[in-house]
């Protein structure tokens, strides 16, 4: 094992040999095609829109083994990174340029008994953390664009465990958890130094997220605190040394709890947090419940306002329901709201980055659950509502193993730390994703228009973004995920739907190919209008059977 002080520097030219007979059997596979999907539906009046999906090229990577998997990590304009394991202690790291052929691939070594982790990425180079649960010894591999690699081991807190990995430079930013307790640890890789960065003092914080300002190099961490039934939020900014320069409080209404939230900077001056709040009397210490979409302004670090917006005032969130489940939803909101009151709601939102359009703000994300195989407790677990999308198991303080004390950090989902089983026998069975929704505010934060996009039968062992937004020249907005080898999409002029096609099949190589199965596909943007989908299939065509990683390159 490496100590702490340790680095060691490859070059692209120190390669496997063998993966080049890899990548020339993927060669094979590769091909450009002019075929071209088309998807016209005439709209209200004269109104017409089309949506266009074309599949400008593919790469097949050979899955011979059910444990050989590929990372995937967009550069934008730069390319594409692949990151797979080829044993135990070895793995390959592969950059494609923006027409999907091979610039560089290189090899690294991977310690005893660490596993991959995350990556991040900075905008100038890949950064990929290696490690394992309840550990205070790491490997962090920096690997530039043109292929230079600097391996990094570093140590640090006993049993800290790791929740969010970014970074900026040689500036390392890791949050996570020591004895059910916060922490934001800071490392120079450079220098090998590390120190715990200075945080919230409030009892009963959780670190919701970290992100990464690579405009102004800055990095942004989202705490939870709680006192009682109150939740607020409060953000913190720290320089790419670890400088903190700037502290956000969003305290909620008396009424109201602010379970989750993400900030964002629009300018030197001006931020954005947005997230989900809930009834505080709905708050308790096993369980956080959610109501509908704040969004607070925040000019020089001071709150400026803050509105919220109920899922019950949108007119589009709740029709991924049947339509019999529809009508008896809106006859209820309309009686409560005749009564002053409000149907009382639980979903969970995993919020977008903001776009901004002439002006005004779009917000998306997915409304997704927890499913749980019970057994020992009957269908639905110790309660009635565990599995369901309408009520809340986040109970995870005092019963599992990260008491989190009912605040939602999607970290603590996160199947590789383990919250996997309760007490109670329950086995984590993946996310349950219901449907997408996009909203559009003005700079008020007044609530203009909203839609939404169902999803079909699609679960995932990991919490992340599946579904992806873009806004068109002539100002509708497409929305689109990726499932069992298909895209679905829909067009939206704001409140109206201009095009909800059946889904877009992703092309396979050769015509006689029949894809027998698909798992774990994802669609992410890429640069300009392209786009990359990607993901394992099992296919039969002419020369027989094979299991590929595949990446396709689509332009919409």
């Amino acid at each position: 094992m490496k100590t702490h002080n340790e680095s060691i520097v490859h070059s692209p030219q120190q390669q496997d040999h063998s993966f080049a007979v890899l990548w020339a059997r993927a060669l094979r596979r590769i091909y450009s095609t002019s075929f071209l999907y088309c998807l016209l539906v005439t709209g209200f009046g004269l109104f017409t829109t089309e949506l266009k999906a074309q599949t400008v090229k593919r790469v097949e990577l050979p899955t011979p083994g059910a444990n050989e998997s590929y990372h995937t990590i967009s550069l934008g304009a730069k390319g594409v990174v692949l990151v797979s394991q080829l044993s135990k202690n070895t793995f390959n790291i592969q950059k494609l340029n923006v027409d999907l052929d091979r610039d560089w691939s290189i090899n690294g070594t991977i310690e005893d008994n660490l596993d991959f982790i995350k990556s991040s990425y900075d905008g100038q180079s890949i950064y990929l953390l290696f490690s394992r649960s309840r550990t205070d010894f790491y490997q962090v591999v920096k690997v530039g664009i043109a292929g230079f690699m600097e391996t990094f081991y570093l140590t640090s807190v006993d049993r800290f465990q790791i929740t969010d990995f970014q970074t900026i430079g040689y500036s390392v930013f890791m949050a996570g958890t020591v004895r059910d307790e916060p922490m934001l640890l800071y490392t120079n890789l450079a220098s090998k130094q590390s120190k715990i960065l200075p945080g919230v003092t409030q009892a009963n914080t959780v670190i919701q997220s970290v992100d990464i300002d690579t405009v102004h190099h800055l990095v942004n961490v989202c705490y939870a605190a709680r006192k009682g039934r109150e939740i607020k939020l409060i953000s913190r900014t720290y320089d790419e040394y670890g400088q903190s320069v700037g502290q956000v409080m969003v305290s909620p209404d008396p009424d109201y709890s602010l379970l989750n939230g993400r900030l964002f900077m629009l300018n030197d001056s001006t931020k954005l947090m947005i997230g989900t709040y809930g009834f505080r009397n709905m708050q308790g210490n096993n369980n956080s419940a959610s109501q509908g979409l704040f969004l607070s302004k925040i000019v020089y670090d001071e709150v400026e306002f803050t509105q919220y917006h109920s899922f019950t005032d949108f007119k589009n969130f709740f029709n991924f329901m049947s339509e019999r489940e529809l009508e008896r939803m809106q006859r209820k909101i309309e009686r409560k709201k005749e009564n002053g009151d409000d149907v009382k709601l639980n979903y969970r939102l995993l919020v977008h980055d903001i776009i901004e359009q002439n002006g005004n703000y779009l917000i998306s994300g997915e409304v997704f659950y927890p499913e749980y195989r019970n057994n020992t407790n009957g269908m639905y677990g110790m309660n009635s509502w565990w599995g369901s999308p309408f009520m809340s198991p986040w109970g995870m303080g005092g019963m599992g193993m990260f008491p989190s004390y009912g605040l939602w950090n999607p970290y603590y989902w996160d199947p590789w730390f383990g919250a996997r089983r309760m007490n109670n026998g329950q086995q984590f069975n993946g996310f349950i994703y219901t449907h997408a929704i996009v909203a559009g505010f003005n700079p008020k934060g007044d609530l203009l228009w909203d839609n939404s996009l169902p999803f079909e039968n699609v679960r995932s062992m990991e919490l992340k973004e599946k579904v992806r937004v873009k806004t068109n020249e002539d100002q509708t907005v497409s929305m689109f995920y990726s499932n069992k080898g298909a895209i679905k999409a829909k067009v939206f002029d704001k409140d109206r739907v201009l095009n909800d096609r059946h889904p877009i099949p992703i092309m396979t190589a050769d015509a006689g190919d029949k894809v027998r199965q698909t798992s774990t596909d994802e669609v992410l943007y890429w640069f300009d209008n392209y786009y990359l989908a990607f993901g394992y299939q099992r296919i039969t065509g002419d020369d027989g059977r094979r299991n590929v990683f595949y990446l396709n390159k689509i332009s919409f």
